[in-house]
């Protein structure tokens, strides 16, 4: 669903009024958008939280989810973290040789008191503290582009003029936008029989979206474990 001005008024904007029976004088589109925006973020908290293996990204979005810009440092062990980033997948950096090579994800707290005043040399490991991700040991060479770091960011937000933008998440499920916004209306107006209601749609289509990104990795092989046979000595306990 677009966010507004859809000829048939299949839009979010006229879905908005049609849960609250508020025109756009009563409901500003800005403040349609700022509910819908905080939406937004709530389906964005929804998806990464149950995504799997095939990352989400806004649809709306148009670069991808790799940041190579950031280049190696000799002697820098501390690398800022893009304020956009929500999540991150994998950090590589390349060696002295020019090869891209995987870090391994371990917290500070970890790291014996050796690791952590290495000597300068090729990085091994990787953490993640506040903004910033930090390299052990620190690199003793550079390397321009030489930080590779795979990420997901948040949702694109509306602006109350937009037309022809939509949610940037499976379309089925873009009707969560205006019941968001419309939730908000209702609340502060104390309309709490519109409000029971909206929430209640909320929760079976929330329910919904988590199972639909949660199982849409659908080409992941299945994992196979083989069953010790116990011979029957479990029933005996």
């Amino acid at each position: 669903m677009v966010w507004n001005s859809e000829t048939n008024q299949d839009d979010l904007v006229s879905d908005i009024t049609f849960f609250t029976d508020a025109d756009t004088i009563a409901y500003p589109l800005a403040d349609r958008a700022r509910n819908a925006n905080r939406g937004l973020d709530r389906v964005v908290q929804l998806i990464l939280k149950s995504d799997g293996h095939w990352e989400w990204d806004d649809t709306v979005q148009s670069t991808e989810l790799l940041d190579v810009s950031t280049a190696l440092v000799s002697g820098t062990q501390k690398y800022a973290i893009g304020i956009t980033w929500l999540k991150i997948g994998k950090v590589r950096i390349k060696d002295s040789a020019g090869n891209w090579i995987s870090l391994t994800p371990k917290d500070r707290k970890l790291l014996t008191d050796a690791e952590l005043t290495a000597s300068a040399s090729t990085p091994k490991y990787y953490d993640r503290m506040g903004n910033f991700i930090y390299l052990y040991p620190k690199p003793n060479y550079a390397s321009t582009g030489g930080l590779e770091i795979q990420y997901q960011r948040g949702a694109a937000y509306f602006v109350p003029g937009d037309t022809t933008k939509t949610p940037g998440f499976a379309s089925h499920f873009h009707r969560l936008i205006s019941l968001y916004s419309a939730l908000d209306y209702c609340e502060v107006n104390d309309m709490e029989k519109r409000a029971s209601k909206i929430q209640a749609k909320i929760k079976l289509l929330e329910e919904e979206l988590v199972a639909h990104y949660a199982d849409r990795s659908g080409d992941d092989q299945p994992a196979m474990r083989v069953q010790k046979e116990d011979f029957g000595e479990r029933a005996l306990i």
